[in-house]
């Protein structure tokens, strides 16, 4: 998204609308699907030699929830996105495209989870646990901590 500074009045500028997926350039990750454009409200103006850009993002996505494995829908959203710009009297537009896909991307959460009740798999057999039990029984399964057994202090 480009900002036009010359444009912009003194009380600033209010800046409303949706630009493609694609700037966050995720088309080919496994554990990410976009679903939407990304939606963003903006406030812009001066203030000194700087553009002060403030306001919100949100997008749509799909993400694999590490329990499960299975893909959830979410809505992953910044309702704090504040940044400055050099923008001398000779400066005419402001990129933000590449801070507002760092800043979404940020605010992925790194294990995300379709629900807290999520039961995830088996570690022995790799049955969905939220679909049912699975055959294995508890003496089966492995005990992470049994390697310390055989250690010798």
């Amino acid at each position: 998204m480009k900002i036009w500074v010359a444009r912009i009045p003194e009380e600033g500028s209010h800046y409303e609308g949706d630009d493609p997926a694609e700037i966050l350039d995720l088309g080919e990750d496994p554990f990410i699907r976009v679903t939407g454009d990304v939606h963003y409200a903006l406030h812009a103006h001066h203030v000194s030699d700087e553009l002060v850009v403030r306001g919100t993002l949100s997008v749509g996505m799909n993400l694999k929830c590490t329990r499960c494995t299975e893909f959830f829908s979410t809505t992953v959203a910044d309702s704090g996105f504040l940044r400055a710009y050099p923008a001398s009297e000779d400066t005419d537009s402001v990129d933000i495209t590449k801070d507002m896909r760092e800043n979404l991307l940020l605010h992925i959460p790194g294990f995300p989870v379709c629900s807290e009740e999520c039961k995830g798999l088996c570690a022995q057999c790799g049955a969905d646990l939220n679909k049912g039990s699975c055959s294995c029984t508890a003496g089966d399964r492995p005990n992470p901590w049994s390697a310390l057994d055989s250690l010798d202090l």
